[in-house]
């Protein structure tokens, strides 16, 4: 009894701690502890909604009355969940969201520093584990289903990563733990590794291919190689003969020629 309450007062500091944004991976460190289970009596499962969209279910086998779920096939492994058919109630367990999982990684939990995805990538459905605070860190990816169905279907770990369960006093309070004993830093720098290196495609066409012909020699000082220009030499080109268009000469005008009047008869008789 004295142990039960004590737990139920951890676990309501540390949602306050929580709301409050006051809580760290040492805090919930020293409070809880991190217990093995048997990965045999769990599942973690691609759990469709909305559509085509997936969420992270977790099922965990309580006792052994009847099974919780059922697997079928490879690539992906489907699954069948049997607890959706009966009364469930301490038979099976079943983790749908943060307040029933979260991630725990080097001996820390990471609390709500870490939400989980399940994104379709590459013809699978991958579990991917994003982070909240700093959003310069990596995704980390967690599991996957080795195929892609738009069902249920069983997520696979990645190496490093199992499940686990909280405890407190070394006893088990059922949140069920994604974990990976590496540091938070190490599983950064490894999934910065891996990211994908994108390269600029070489042209196949270039605009100023190089001659063969050009001169190719090495430069002593840099020891690097020089490629003389290419010489273009200049197109010469005839001129087009025009016939040449004489312009018409101006025309003078010529003076008018004035006629003499005739003398008169008295004129002529008289000389005037």
């Amino acid at each position: 009894m004295h142990t039960s309450l004590n737990l139920r007062l951890a676990t309501l500091a540390t949602l306050v701690l929580a709301a409050f944004g006051q809580t760290t991976p040492a805090i919930a460190q020293s409070m809880f502890g991190q217990q093995e289970i048997d990965q045999s009596r769990f599942v973690a499962v691609a759990s469709p909604y909305g559509g085509n969209a997936h969420q992270l279910l977790i099922i965990k086998q309580l006792s052994n009355v009847r099974s919780c779920w059922s697997e079928s096939g490879t690539s992906p492994t489907v699954i069948n969940p049997l607890l959706v058919e009966f009364d469930f109630t301490d038979i099976c367990g079943r983790s749908t969201d943060s307040n029933g999982y979260s991630m725990r990684v080097g001996g820390e939990d990471q609390n709500w520093r870490y939400s989980f995805r399940v994104v379709k990538r590459d013809g699978d459905l991958q579990l991917i584990a994003a982070p909240n605070i700093d959003r310069t860190s990596p995704e980390l990816l967690i599991a996957r289903t080795r195929g892609y169905t738009s069902g249920f279907a069983k997520f696979y770990f990645e190496p490093g990563w199992r499940l686990a369960e909280r405890s407190y006093q070394g006893t088990s309070v059922g949140h069920v733990y994604l974990t990976n004993d590496q540091s938070i830093a190490s599983l950064n720098a490894t999934a910065i590794a891996a990211r994908p290196v994108f390269t600029r495609p070489v042209a196949t066409n270039p605009i100023n291919p190089i001659n063969p012909s050009s001169p190719v020699f090495t430069n002593p000082s840099s020891n690097t190689v020089v490629i003389a220009p290419i010489s273009v030499s200049p197109i010469s080109v005839s001129p087009i003969s025009v016939p040449s268009v004489q312009a018409p000469r101006p025309v003078t005008p010529q003076p008018k020629k004035v006629q003499k009047r005739r003398s008169s008869w008295f004129q002529q008789l008289f000389g005037r």
